[in-house]
């Protein structure tokens, strides 16, 4: 178990800068693309059976997604769509992974990735942003069958990290709510506010 300093960045919100509520939705043009928008399928995909059972790894997103797509006539677009949507929401903030890489080769840290993700998407930011080069581990929601920010994610996510002091751990997180939840976990942690926070936290982390 390792004392060592670890650094560990949420993805969609600090890493990846699609997330709803950004400058640019991954969902900005989907109703023109689709027919549909993101608050129904907010309202009617994403806040019920996606976070319920597929963010928590009980379900495949694309058996939990058939059925709505079916609702709108796409069902035989089900690919298409997941393929849409992937690639809108993978625009990776590249200066925050220097800074991880930076931080790394300055103090020998590890550096982890700890996120609310599903399967599929998690292995496609794998495959095509190549963020197992800046990460010792991506640890998600979907492999742990908890989300963020229940203490428990926090707790799963230390042992996998094999990290014995919690302490050790600098966790950064645009969620006030996850930040809460890593604290009360025992984890340092800071509210993102884009790569200058960061930068000004990792200049005192070693």
């Amino acid at each position: 178990m390792s004392a060592s300093p670890v650094l560990v960045l949420d993805i969609d919100g600090v890493v990846s800068l699609a997330q709803p509520g950004s400058a640019h939705p991954w969902y900005a043009t989907m109703e023109a693309d689709w027919g549909f928008g993101h608050e129904e399928m907010a309202r009617n995909f994403f806040k019920q059976v996606f976070v319920d059972q597929v963010l928590r790894g009980r379900l495949d997103l694309y058996v939990a997604l058939q059925p709505y797509l079916e609702t709108k006539g796409l069902a035989d677009r089900l690919h298409e769509f997941v393929a849409y949507w992937f690639e809108k929401d993978c625009v990776i903030d590249r200066s925050v992974l220097a800074q991880a890489d930076a931080w790394r080769a300055r103090t020998g840290g590890k550096v982890y990735a700890a996120t609310n993700q599903e399967h599929h998407r998690v292995a496609y930011l794998r495959e095509h942003a190549r963020l197992d080069a800046h990460f010792d581990e991506i640890i998600y929601s979907a492999a742990l069958g908890v989300c963020k920010p229940e203490r428990v994610f926090f707790t799963n996510a230390q042992a996998r990290m094999g990290v014995a002091v919690a302490q050790s751990i600098l966790f950064a997180d645009d969620s006030a709510a996850n930040v809460d939840g890593a604290r009360m976990a025992g984890w340092r942690a800071m509210l993102y506010r884009g790569p200058e926070s960061l930068a000004r936290a990792l200049e005192q982390w070693d």
